[in-house]
Protein backbone atom coordinates (compact mmCIF):
# COMPACT_ATOMS: atom_id res chain seq x y z
CA UNK A 1 0.00 0.00 0.00
CA UNK A 2 2.63 2.27 0.55
CA UNK A 3 4.01 2.06 -2.95
CA UNK A 4 0.59 2.94 -3.83
CA UNK A 5 0.48 5.99 -1.91
CA UNK A 6 3.57 7.31 -3.29
CA UNK A 7 2.33 6.58 -6.89
CA UNK A 8 -1.10 8.69 -6.03
CA UNK A 9 0.37 11.42 -3.82
CA UNK A 10 3.43 11.93 -7.23
CA UNK A 11 -0.18 12.02 -9.74
CA UNK A 12 -1.83 14.15 -7.67
CA UNK A 13 1.09 16.51 -7.50
CA UNK A 14 1.23 16.25 -11.32
CA UNK A 15 -2.37 17.07 -11.58
CA UNK A 16 -1.70 20.17 -9.29
CA UNK A 17 1.62 21.29 -11.83
CA UNK A 18 -1.26 20.90 -14.64
CA UNK A 19 -3.72 22.40 -12.86
CA UNK A 20 -1.78 25.95 -11.59
CA UNK A 21 1.82 25.98 -13.25
CA UNK A 22 -0.06 28.17 -15.80
CA UNK A 23 -0.86 31.03 -13.17
CA UNK A 24 2.69 31.50 -12.19
CA UNK A 25 4.04 32.50 -15.70
CA UNK A 26 0.56 33.65 -16.83
CA UNK A 27 1.21 37.68 -16.53
CA UNK A 28 4.97 37.10 -17.88
CA UNK A 29 3.61 35.52 -21.23
CA UNK A 30 0.16 37.40 -21.63
CA UNK A 31 2.91 40.76 -20.96
CA UNK A 32 4.93 38.94 -24.03
CA UNK A 33 7.58 39.36 -21.82
CA UNK A 34 8.13 35.61 -22.92
CA UNK A 35 6.84 32.90 -25.01
CA UNK A 36 4.73 30.35 -23.16
CA UNK A 37 6.85 27.62 -24.01
CA UNK A 38 9.53 29.01 -22.23
CA UNK A 39 8.79 30.40 -19.32
CA UNK A 40 6.79 26.82 -18.32
CA UNK A 41 9.80 25.43 -18.76
CA UNK A 42 11.90 27.71 -16.31
CA UNK A 43 8.33 27.73 -14.61
CA UNK A 44 9.20 23.85 -13.99
CA UNK A 45 12.72 24.01 -13.52
CA UNK A 46 12.19 26.07 -10.66
CA UNK A 47 9.12 24.14 -8.88
CA UNK A 48 12.07 21.26 -8.61
CA UNK A 49 14.44 23.19 -7.04
CA UNK A 50 12.19 24.79 -4.57
CA UNK A 51 10.89 21.39 -3.78
CA UNK A 52 13.88 20.58 -2.70
CA UNK A 53 16.00 23.65 -1.34
CA UNK A 54 13.30 25.45 0.85
CA UNK A 55 12.06 24.16 4.22
CA UNK A 56 9.67 21.73 5.36
CA UNK A 57 7.29 23.72 7.73
CA UNK A 58 4.82 23.81 5.34
CA UNK A 59 4.86 19.66 5.31
CA UNK A 60 4.33 19.47 9.16
CA UNK A 61 1.74 21.41 8.94
CA UNK A 62 -0.07 19.01 6.54
CA UNK A 63 0.96 16.04 8.66
CA UNK A 64 0.23 17.46 12.22
CA UNK A 65 -2.11 20.44 11.50
CA UNK A 66 -5.05 19.39 9.44
CA UNK A 67 -6.02 16.22 10.90
CA UNK A 68 -5.19 14.16 13.81
CA UNK A 69 -2.38 11.61 12.58
CA UNK A 70 -2.46 10.14 15.84
CA UNK A 71 -6.18 8.90 14.90
CA UNK A 72 -5.58 8.08 11.63
CA UNK A 73 -2.25 5.81 12.65
CA UNK A 74 -4.57 4.35 15.28
CA UNK A 75 -6.32 2.31 12.94
CA UNK A 76 -3.11 0.71 11.23
CA UNK A 77 -1.18 0.75 8.51
CA UNK A 78 -4.49 0.19 6.03
CA UNK A 79 -6.24 2.87 7.36
CA UNK A 80 -3.26 4.94 6.97
CA UNK A 81 -2.17 4.30 3.60
CA UNK A 82 -6.66 4.44 2.91
CA UNK A 83 -7.11 7.69 4.26
CA UNK A 84 -3.76 8.92 2.04
CA UNK A 85 -4.92 7.40 -1.29
CA UNK A 86 -8.33 8.74 -1.00
CA UNK A 87 -7.32 12.19 0.13
CA UNK A 88 -5.18 12.23 -3.31
CA UNK A 89 -7.93 11.03 -5.26
CA UNK A 90 -10.72 12.98 -3.51
CA UNK A 91 -8.40 16.26 -4.52
CA UNK A 92 -7.55 15.45 -8.16
CA UNK A 93 -11.36 15.04 -8.67
CA UNK A 94 -12.05 18.05 -7.76
CA UNK A 95 -8.66 19.99 -9.76
CA UNK A 96 -9.34 17.95 -13.04
CA UNK A 97 -13.27 20.06 -12.52
CA UNK A 98 -11.94 22.83 -12.20
CA UNK A 99 -9.03 22.38 -14.66
CA UNK A 100 -11.61 21.68 -17.84
CA UNK A 101 -14.03 24.49 -16.45
CA UNK A 102 -10.43 27.03 -16.49
CA UNK A 103 -11.34 28.42 -13.14
CA UNK A 104 -7.92 28.92 -11.14
CA UNK A 105 -9.02 27.40 -7.94
CA UNK A 106 -6.92 26.01 -5.21
CA UNK A 107 -5.26 22.69 -5.53
CA UNK A 108 -4.19 23.26 -2.32
CA UNK A 109 -7.36 23.69 -0.64
CA UNK A 110 -8.73 20.26 -2.89
CA UNK A 111 -6.23 18.57 -0.95
CA UNK A 112 -6.85 19.67 2.39
CA UNK A 113 -10.94 19.89 2.18
CA UNK A 114 -10.08 16.34 0.58
CA UNK A 115 -8.19 15.28 3.79
CA UNK A 116 -10.96 16.55 5.87
CA UNK A 117 -13.40 14.84 4.50
CA UNK A 118 -11.72 11.68 4.49
CA UNK A 119 -10.61 12.09 8.41
CA UNK A 120 -14.38 12.75 9.07
CA UNK A 121 -15.72 9.85 7.31
CA UNK A 122 -13.45 6.97 9.16
CA UNK A 123 -12.41 8.64 12.15
CA UNK A 124 -15.55 11.40 12.77
CA UNK A 125 -15.69 15.05 13.47
CA UNK A 126 -13.40 15.18 16.58
CA UNK A 127 -10.73 13.97 14.43
CA UNK A 128 -10.28 17.27 12.44
CA UNK A 129 -7.88 19.92 14.33
CA UNK A 130 -10.71 22.34 13.64
CA UNK A 131 -8.79 25.76 15.40
CA UNK A 132 -5.85 25.08 13.18
CA UNK A 133 -7.89 24.74 10.39
CA UNK A 134 -9.67 27.93 11.10
CA UNK A 135 -6.19 29.80 11.63
CA UNK A 136 -3.69 28.73 8.75
CA UNK A 137 -6.00 27.49 6.54
CA UNK A 138 -9.75 29.69 6.47
CA UNK A 139 -8.08 32.10 7.84
CA UNK A 140 -4.90 32.25 5.73
CA UNK A 141 -7.47 31.91 2.32
CA UNK A 142 -8.72 34.94 3.19
CA UNK A 143 -6.23 36.51 4.31
CA UNK A 144 -3.45 35.59 1.44
CA UNK A 145 -5.48 36.97 -1.77
CA UNK A 146 -6.39 40.34 -0.07
CA UNK A 147 -2.68 40.16 0.68
CA UNK A 148 -1.70 40.08 -2.32
CA UNK A 149 -3.83 42.75 -3.90
CA UNK A 150 -2.99 45.03 -1.21
CA UNK A 151 0.46 44.57 -1.98
CA UNK A 152 0.18 44.54 -5.76
CA UNK A 153 -1.72 47.93 -5.83
CA UNK A 154 0.23 49.69 -3.09
CA UNK A 155 3.47 48.70 -5.10
CA UNK A 156 2.27 49.58 -8.43
CA UNK A 157 1.54 52.91 -7.45
CA UNK A 158 4.63 52.97 -6.11
CA UNK A 159 6.19 51.62 -9.17
CA UNK A 160 4.68 54.40 -11.16
CA UNK A 161 5.96 57.39 -9.14
CA UNK A 162 9.33 56.27 -9.19
CA UNK A 163 9.54 55.70 -13.07
CA UNK A 164 7.23 58.20 -14.03
CA UNK A 165 10.16 59.64 -15.65
CA UNK A 166 11.27 56.64 -16.97
CA UNK A 167 12.72 55.57 -20.59
CA UNK A 168 13.26 52.53 -22.76
CA UNK A 169 16.53 51.53 -20.79
CA UNK A 170 13.96 51.21 -17.76
CA UNK A 171 11.73 49.20 -20.09
CA UNK A 172 13.78 46.80 -20.85
CA UNK A 173 15.56 46.47 -17.22
CA UNK A 174 11.70 45.91 -15.60
CA UNK A 175 10.67 43.14 -18.44
CA UNK A 176 14.44 41.29 -16.86
CA UNK A 177 12.91 41.48 -13.27
CA UNK A 178 10.12 40.36 -14.31
CA UNK A 179 12.16 36.85 -15.52
CA UNK A 180 14.04 37.35 -12.45
CA UNK A 181 10.43 37.62 -10.48
CA UNK A 182 9.07 34.80 -12.40
CA UNK A 183 11.86 32.41 -11.76
CA UNK A 184 11.59 33.00 -7.73
CA UNK A 185 7.76 32.55 -7.87
CA UNK A 186 7.86 29.06 -9.00
CA UNK A 187 10.27 28.46 -6.31
CA UNK A 188 8.42 29.91 -4.08
CA UNK A 189 5.76 27.68 -5.54
CA UNK A 190 7.19 24.86 -6.11
CA UNK A 191 8.29 24.41 -2.28
CA UNK A 192 4.90 25.39 -0.66
CA UNK A 193 3.32 22.71 -3.02
CA UNK A 194 5.42 19.54 -2.99
CA UNK A 195 5.72 19.93 0.51
CA UNK A 196 1.50 19.63 1.38
CA UNK A 197 1.59 16.83 -1.41
CA UNK A 198 4.79 15.13 0.49
CA UNK A 199 3.37 15.37 4.20
CA UNK A 200 0.31 13.36 3.22
CA UNK A 201 2.68 10.62 1.92
CA UNK A 202 4.34 10.79 5.45
CA UNK A 203 1.22 9.39 7.13
CA UNK A 204 1.35 6.44 4.84
CA UNK A 205 5.08 6.01 5.52
CA UNK A 206 4.77 6.36 9.14
CA UNK A 207 2.58 3.53 9.10
CA UNK A 208 4.55 1.20 6.75
CA UNK A 209 7.51 2.01 8.67
CA UNK A 210 5.39 0.98 12.01
CA UNK A 211 5.32 4.77 13.45
CA UNK A 212 3.05 5.61 16.28
CA UNK A 213 1.16 8.94 16.40
CA UNK A 214 3.58 10.47 17.88
CA UNK A 215 6.24 10.49 15.56
CA UNK A 216 3.68 12.09 13.25
CA UNK A 217 5.51 15.32 14.48
CA UNK A 218 8.81 14.32 13.31
CA UNK A 219 8.64 12.93 10.37
CA UNK A 220 11.81 10.44 10.62
CA UNK A 221 10.38 7.83 7.60
CA UNK A 222 9.93 10.60 4.78
CA UNK A 223 12.88 10.62 2.86
CA UNK A 224 14.24 13.86 0.72
CA UNK A 225 13.67 11.88 -2.44
CA UNK A 226 10.10 11.83 -1.66
CA UNK A 227 9.42 15.44 -1.68
CA UNK A 228 12.27 15.56 -4.62
CA UNK A 229 9.71 13.01 -6.82
CA UNK A 230 6.77 15.46 -5.61
CA UNK A 231 8.49 18.40 -7.34
CA UNK A 232 9.48 16.51 -10.10
CA UNK A 233 5.88 15.58 -10.67
CA UNK A 234 4.33 19.21 -10.25
CA UNK A 235 7.05 20.38 -12.29
CA UNK A 236 6.40 17.88 -15.08
CA UNK A 237 2.34 19.00 -14.49
CA UNK A 238 3.39 22.37 -15.22
CA UNK A 239 5.08 21.89 -18.03
CA UNK A 240 2.99 19.75 -20.11
CA UNK A 241 -0.55 21.10 -19.09
CA UNK A 242 0.24 24.56 -17.20
CA UNK A 243 -1.14 26.46 -20.47
CA UNK A 244 -4.95 26.07 -19.52
CA UNK A 245 -4.87 28.83 -17.38
CA UNK A 246 -2.84 31.23 -18.53
CA UNK A 247 -5.51 33.29 -20.80
CA UNK A 248 -7.89 33.17 -17.55
CA UNK A 249 -5.63 34.96 -14.74
CA UNK A 250 -3.26 36.83 -17.46
CA UNK A 251 -5.74 38.00 -20.12
CA UNK A 252 -9.51 37.62 -18.95
CA UNK A 253 -9.33 39.28 -15.66
CA UNK A 254 -7.92 42.35 -16.84
CA UNK A 255 -5.14 42.99 -19.49
CA UNK A 256 -1.51 42.90 -18.03
CA UNK A 257 1.39 45.19 -19.67
CA UNK A 258 5.04 44.50 -18.65
CA UNK A 259 4.82 46.90 -15.52
CA UNK A 260 1.65 45.05 -13.87
CA UNK A 261 2.98 41.69 -14.44
CA UNK A 262 6.46 42.56 -12.65
CA UNK A 263 4.36 44.28 -9.60
CA UNK A 264 2.29 41.09 -9.72
CA UNK A 265 5.15 39.10 -9.62
CA UNK A 266 6.87 40.69 -6.82
CA UNK A 267 3.93 41.38 -4.62
CA UNK A 268 3.05 37.48 -4.97
CA UNK A 269 6.31 36.07 -3.76
CA UNK A 270 6.39 38.19 -0.85
CA UNK A 271 3.42 36.85 0.20
CA UNK A 272 4.06 33.08 -0.58
CA UNK A 273 7.45 33.33 1.12
CA UNK A 274 6.44 34.63 4.06
CA UNK A 275 3.71 31.76 4.07
CA UNK A 276 6.67 29.29 3.41
CA UNK A 277 8.46 30.71 6.70
CA UNK A 278 5.29 30.46 8.66
CA UNK A 279 4.22 26.60 7.66
CA UNK A 280 0.51 28.30 6.65
CA UNK A 281 -0.63 25.53 3.33
CA UNK A 282 -1.64 28.35 0.99
CA UNK A 283 -2.77 28.90 -2.32
CA UNK A 284 -0.22 30.27 -4.71
CA UNK A 285 -3.69 30.69 -7.34
CA UNK A 286 -5.40 32.55 -5.17
CA UNK A 287 -2.26 34.94 -4.11
CA UNK A 288 -1.61 35.07 -7.72
CA UNK A 289 -5.14 35.87 -9.00
CA UNK A 290 -5.65 38.94 -6.06
CA UNK A 291 -2.20 40.05 -7.40
CA UNK A 292 -3.47 40.43 -10.58
CA UNK A 293 -6.52 42.17 -9.46
CA UNK A 294 -4.38 44.25 -7.45
CA UNK A 295 -2.65 45.75 -10.25
CA UNK A 296 -5.44 45.52 -12.49
CA UNK A 297 -7.80 47.70 -10.10
CA UNK A 298 -4.52 50.55 -9.17
CA UNK A 299 -5.55 52.92 -12.03
CA UNK A 300 -8.87 51.64 -14.13
CA UNK A 301 -11.06 49.37 -11.99
CA UNK A 302 -14.15 48.98 -14.90
CA UNK A 303 -11.14 47.18 -16.83
CA UNK A 304 -11.49 44.18 -14.64
CA UNK A 305 -13.84 41.45 -15.96
CA UNK A 306 -15.90 40.80 -13.06
CA UNK A 307 -17.89 38.34 -14.37
CA UNK A 308 -15.18 35.91 -14.40
CA UNK A 309 -14.10 36.95 -11.11
CA UNK A 310 -17.22 36.25 -9.57
CA UNK A 311 -16.82 32.71 -11.19
CA UNK A 312 -13.58 32.16 -9.47
CA UNK A 313 -14.65 33.42 -6.08
CA UNK A 314 -17.50 31.10 -6.24
CA UNK A 315 -14.86 28.20 -7.04
CA UNK A 316 -12.69 29.54 -4.03
CA UNK A 317 -15.37 29.30 -2.08
CA UNK A 318 -16.56 26.02 -3.29
CA UNK A 319 -13.57 24.39 -2.89
CA UNK A 320 -12.77 23.12 0.75
CA UNK A 321 -16.76 21.76 1.01
CA UNK A 322 -16.86 20.21 -2.17
CA UNK A 323 -13.02 18.51 -2.24
CA UNK A 324 -14.09 17.16 1.45
CA UNK A 325 -17.68 15.35 0.21
CA UNK A 326 -15.59 14.17 -2.77
CA UNK A 327 -12.80 12.86 -0.12
CA UNK A 328 -15.66 11.19 1.84
CA UNK A 329 -17.23 9.43 -0.67
CA UNK A 330 -14.08 8.33 -2.42
CA UNK A 331 -13.01 6.73 1.05
CA UNK A 332 -16.29 5.18 1.48
CA UNK A 333 -16.40 3.76 -1.73
CA UNK A 334 -12.66 2.38 -1.47
CA UNK A 335 -13.30 0.94 2.28
CA UNK A 336 -15.52 -1.45 0.19
CA UNK A 337 -13.12 -2.65 -2.12
CA UNK A 338 -11.20 -5.89 -1.18
CA UNK A 339 -7.34 -5.74 -0.42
Amino acid sequence: MLVLTVIIGLATAYVNGMHDGGTIVATTVTSRIMKPRSAILLAGLACLLGSVLLGSAVQTTMVSGIVNSGAILAGGGKQAALFAVSAFLGSMVWNLITWAGRLPSSASHSLIGSMIGCSMAVCGMDSVIWSSVMLRVVAAMILSPLTGFALGFLLLKLQNRILRRGTIVWTQRVRALDIVSTFLLALSYGSNEAQKVAGVICLGALASGGGSPSDSLTLPYLPVSITSLCGLALAIGAMTGGFNMMRTVGRDIVKINTDRAFVSQLSSILVVEIANAAGLPISSTQVITGSVMGVGTEDRPRSMNWEILYKILAAWILTLPAAGLTGAVVIRLMILIPV
